[in-house]
């Protein structure tokens, strides 16, 4: 089998509004479909939440997210159709990260703040709704 080479990449996903909500779940189907394809991922951050140039599948504000991984060239286009193919993220683009070096992806790194703010926004979230009424008891016949 012929050595092949690891590369950094740099990834930036978009997610709809809503998903501000279940951070932590937009996060871990980051890292879900990353580590399954055998990346490495290097920083994962929060890029903001801002509106969209023009609406997309009725979106007018979309979560981005930065990350910064590294895997073999031969998983990238099973990674890419798999982005693609999720039904949570809007857009998603991936490129050669050549430009930089591992320190500056490292000092991007924001998993802990993601964590805080996912965990924030949890307990913040109203409770589903307990049963409208209890049911009555049947009368004894």
């Amino acid at each position: 089998m012929p050595n092949v080479p690891t590369v950094s990449y740099e990834a930036m996903f978009l997610f709809p509004q809503g998903a501000t909500a279940d951070l932590k779940g937009a996060v871990e189907h980051i890292k879900d479909i990353l580590t399954r394809n055998g990346a490495t991922i290097i920083a994962l951050k929060k890029w903001g939440d801002r509106p969209l140039a023009y609406p997309i599948d009725k979106q007018k504000r979309g979560l981005y997210i930065l990350c910064y991984f590294s895997v073999t060239t031969d998983k990238l286009g099973t990674i890419e159709r798999n982005f693609n193919l999720s039904e949570q993220i809007i857009r998603q683009l991936i490129v050669r990260a050549d430009h930089l070096t591992l320190e500056e992806m490292q000092a991007a790194e924001g998993q802990a703040d993601l964590l805080i703010e996912a965990n924030l926004r949890a307990e913040s979230a109203p409770a589903p709704a307990a049963a409208a009424a209890p049911a009555a008891a049947a009368p004894n016949a």
